[in-house]
């Protein structure tokens, strides 16, 4: 018997709720009623219409990279031969330069390194990125221009050069 009283209450507690609010619905009326909804479609054209709908939701997104942080990372990852037709024009300048004239060791370095590190190189920041020079401290002759050295310095220049690039290596920074 205890169990019944016990399983009653929520009917008992709604009968004593329709008592308090009826002459409230007799006064003011009971609401709106619900409007009538016709659906348009079968239940089996509900998924086809999704499906369709989310691939051309799919197909018109544009990715904006503003930063250049993918367009770097798609660039250090491409093969030698595909970089050279890929749009780098997100890049800055001066970060476009340097990163056409890296190495491969150092692009794939550059690759592997955090969103954060690579917002610090294209903006010419010490970024943390071990082997990797920072932007504008080793700034490359544009591929066009001649070198600034005559041909009759030249192996004073070369064994300059050789010595320089081993200090360079040891203190490199980045």
């Amino acid at each position: 018997m205890g169990r019944d009283f016990w399983n009653s209450l929520p009917t008992i507690g709604k009968t004593f709720d329709d008592m308090i609010s009826w002459p409230f619905r007799a006064i003011f009326g009971g609401g709106m009623p619900l409007p009538h909804y016709e659906p348009t479609m079968a239940r089996a054209d509900v998924g086809e219409v999704l499906t369709k709908a989310r691939e051309k939701a799919a197909a018109s997104v544009h990715v904006f990279d503003p930063s250049g942080i993918e367009t770097v990372r798609k660039f250090c990852k491409a093969k030698k031969d595909d970089r050279y037709d890929m749009d780098i024009s997100a890049v800055l300048a001066e970060s476009r330069a340097l990163l056409l004239s890296m190495s491969g060791d150092e692009l794939q370095a550059l690759g592997k390194a955090s969103p954060g590190q690579i917002k610090r190189f294209l903006d010419g920041k010490r970024h943390g990125i071990d082997g990797v020079p920072v932007v504008g401290v080793h700034a490359p002759y544009p591929a066009n221009d001649r070198s600034p050295r005559s041909s009759l310095d030249y192996r004073r220049w070369k064994a300059e050069a050789h010595l320089k690039r081993n200090i360079e290596d040891r203190f490199k920074l980045g």
